[in-house]
């Protein structure tokens, strides 16, 4: 016999046995007319209540019911940009890539696959914090789209899935980067790294992950470190949870090796000057990493610049960065740089290494410097007079006291910049102190110096290695998304498996929110801005913050003829268009 499904419920039976106690029997039946009145029939028996939860067979029925209930007419869903993010995890595989690492049993139930697929989409659509994932999945079009009830989406259960992803965030990571390179043509041959912080509020006394370390205030926080990986189009390849109290460099070295292995041999890296230790770059030639990374004071190349290279060899650079291209000429920062070779031994093992080093000089960094130099200065001089008042005083009664101050206030940026002289006079300690000008002059021969160290050999100028370089605030830009954007924090987690979990997929996020914006500037081509994009119709160049937030608002409504979806904009469909998105529904029909 065949019976329609719009009409069948669940319902509780209390049963009293004989012996005067009761059970709870869960039927499913049917309601049906017959002669005008309401009827209802049992079709079968599911079982005694209390055995069906403790078996576990409660849960999955319920997880049954809630995939097949269909929504009355009239009720809507919040589409958004759920439309694109589908679109990107389907070309991408990531149900599929997390399902092979992470297998679950039974179907009715969620699986860690849609768990992780249903954070990803909220961290896009409606990025906050891990609360009431249940709730934005209710109004949103979840299970529309990804066939994800929301009632599933419950606390215990993101927990259990995030505690399981822990134990293979790492594969699965890589998995995932592997697929945009070889899904989207992503380039991977280089990758910027950087750190960035995320603050976390709370004691975590027993964390292993969340600890106090400098922040880029050079302030010690309570923090989680986060690495980062982007190619040279500013996509977050790979995005990996560290310690809060890791060595930049350590963080830096295992994300390094982890890459190598990943992706094919000859890549080429570029960091901060955390790296640029001859040492450290010693060990990255050995290992068959090419690289461009600043060097640090440490390696002497000031002496280096000045003993053999000097103003006078340096030449002008054909390099204007791109926040600066619509200024006059007078107005951008001016480069110029050559090109030296820098023979090293390895410190570890003697062994000889021929890289080469590009000095750089930056008028803005001239300037930058000398403003620093001269705050440090006038804040130093600022100090002294201050000790030269109170000389006498309670403070500062003997020579010992007034040198002690000084070396104190020396300490930082003026240090060997000022002449301080402490001596005795009647009982008394005198302080006199002067700018030392040579010392001052010697420095400044240097301001707006850095040196870029490479084992390239495939480029031949300063100019190549400094559009690398610059390439690097990339990276940062991707941290401003993480933070802000997709609001990574605040984090409301105290297990470390589970913040580790969680980081790992808002950087999954993070990669689709990269892929989104390149394939729309890719399918602009020369066209760099897109027409109506932000509000009141203004153009602007696409990014994929601008492009989510274009679908903020779209819905669709359930009516007797099906889904409908609201009236697309101009600019959403041109998006989808460019997309090559197709509509799961029809739209409602214009008024």
């Amino acid at each position: 016999m065949c019976y329609r499904t719009d009409n069948l419920y669940l319902k509780r039976v209390v049963t009293t046995k004989p012996g005067g106690k009761s059970y709870v029997y869960l039927k499913v039946v049917q309601a049906y007319r017959a002669g005008g009145k309401a009827r209802e029939r049992v079709l079968f028996t599911l079982g005694r209540e209390d055995e069906l939860k403790s078996s576990g067979q409660l849960e999955s029925l319920a997880a049954a019911f809630a995939r097949k209930d269909p929504p009355m007419a009239g009720i809507r869903r919040e589409v958004g940009p759920l439309l694109l993010v589908k679109h990107y995890l389907q070309r991408l595989s990531l149900a599929e890539i997390v399902e092979s690492h992470l297998p679950s049993h039974g179907r009715a139930q969620l699986t860690n696959a849609e768990v992780v697929t249903a954070l990803i989409a909220n961290r896009l659509c409606a990025p906050s914090p891990l609360y009431d994932i249940s709730g934005w999945a209710s109004s949103a079009a979840v299970q529309e789209l990804f066939e994800i009830p929301a009632m599933l989406l419950n606390d215990d259960r993101l927990g259990r899935a995030l505690d399981v992803f822990a134990t293979r965030a790492e594969e699965i990571r890589g998995a995932v980067a592997l697929a945009a390179i070889e899904r989207f043509g992503v380039e991977a041959g280089r990758l910027h790294l950087d750190l960035t912080s995320l603050r976390v509020a709370g004691a975590y006394e027993d964390s292993s992950l969340v600890a106090k370390g400098w922040d880029h205030q050079r302030q010690t926080v309570r923090q989680v470190k986060v690495l980062e990986a982007t190619n040279p189009a500013g996509l977050p390849i790979y995005v990996r949870p560290q310690p809060g109290n890791a060595a930049e460099l350590n963080c830096i070295g295992a994300a390094l090796e982890q890459l190598a292995n990943l992706l094919p041999r000859g890549l080429v890296f570029c960091a901060d000057s955390a790296f640029g230790y001859i040492g450290h770059l010693c060990a990255a030639d050995r290992a068959g990493l090419g690289f461009v990374v600043p060097l640090r004071d440490v390696t002497r190349f000031r002496e280096m610049y000045a003993e053999q290279v000097g103003d006078l060899s340096l030449k002008p650079l054909d390099y204007t960065p791109l926040r600066e291209r619509d200024l006059p000429p007078s107005r951008r920062t001016k480069y110029r740089g050559c090109l030296r070779r820098l023979p090293v031994n390895d410190p570890t093992s003697g062994q000889p290494h021929l890289f080469s080093v590009a000095f750089i000089w930056s008028s803005n960094e001239e300037q930058t410097v000398r403003e620093s130099r001269e705050r440090a200065l006038s804040k130093a001089e600022d100090e002294l007079r201050k000790v030269q008042r109170g000389l006498g005083g309670p403070y500062y009664k003997t020579t010992k006291q007034v040198q002690d101050r000084a070396a104190v206030i020396l300490a930082g940026k003026a240090k060997r910049l000022i002449h301080v002289h402490v001596g005795e006079s009647k009982g008394r300690p005198t302080l006199s102190f002067e700018r030392d000008l040579e010392v001052i002059a010697e420095t400044a021969a240097s301001d707006g110096i850095y040196a870029l160290a490479s084992n390239l050999s495939n480029y031949s100028n300063a100019a190549d290695l400094l559009r690398i370089y610059k390439e690097q605030s990339l990276v940062e830009l991707r941290h401003r998304d993480l933070k802000q954007t997709l609001r990574v924090r605040p984090i409301f987690l105290h297990n470390d498996d589970r913040i580790q979990a969680l980081i790992s997929i808002v950087g999954l996020a993070l990669l689709v929110f990269g892929l989104i914006e390149l394939d729309l500037r890719g399918a602009l081509g020369t066209q760099d801005e897109l027409i109506g994009l932000l509000p009141e119709g203004r153009s602007a160049r696409p990014t994929a913050r601008n492009i989510l937030a274009a679908f903020q608002g779209l819905g669709l409504t359930y009516t007797q003829a099906g889904i409908r979806l609201d009236r697309l904009t101009t600019t959403q469909r041109r998006i989808l268009d460019l997309l090559g998105i197709n509509l799961p529904w029809q739209e409602q029909v214009a008024a």
